[in-house]
């Protein structure tokens, strides 16, 4: 799955320059755009009462900064690691050069039944996501 997206200023610190979080949270909405294509409604996903998939885990490596108005593709792989897990796997380009590799990011992803707090199975939907991949 590819997902495109401009750098906002609001993307960006003090400094100019992207801040980490905030291009955490571009890789998130990577992750929800490839939901909505794989025809996952947000809403239904996000506020489903049996299931939440929080995320358990963060990592991000820059190699090259990104400025206010750069456009960026962000190339994500999901991978089912269990029946319980998933994580994935970000890597971000600046639009004019594929070639070089500007950012990578893991998310670590868990099914939860949020009343009891338990880990549950991961939802047909998701796995068929992951599948399709």
């Amino acid at each position: 799955m590819t997902y495109y997206r401009t750098i906002h200023f609001s993307d960006t610190d003090a400094a100019g320059v992207v801040y980490f979080a905030a291009l955490l949270s571009i890789c998130h909405e990577a992750y929800e755009n490839s939901l909505q294509v794989a025809v996952i409604d947000l809403k239904t996903f996000f506020t489903n009462s049996d299931i939440a998939i929080p995320i358990i885990y963060a990592e991000i490596d820059f190699y090259q900064p990104l400025f206010c108005g750069d456009r960026i593709q962000i190339n994500l792989t999901p991978v089912q690691l269990n029946e319980t897990e998933f994580e994935i796997n970000y890597q971000v380009f600046h639009e004019s050069n594929l070639e070089k590799l500007i950012a990578k990011a893991t998310t670590k992803h868990v099914s939860i039944n949020p009343k009891i707090r338990k880990r549950s199975p991961l939802s047909l939907p998701i796995i068929q996501w992951l599948q399709s991949n």
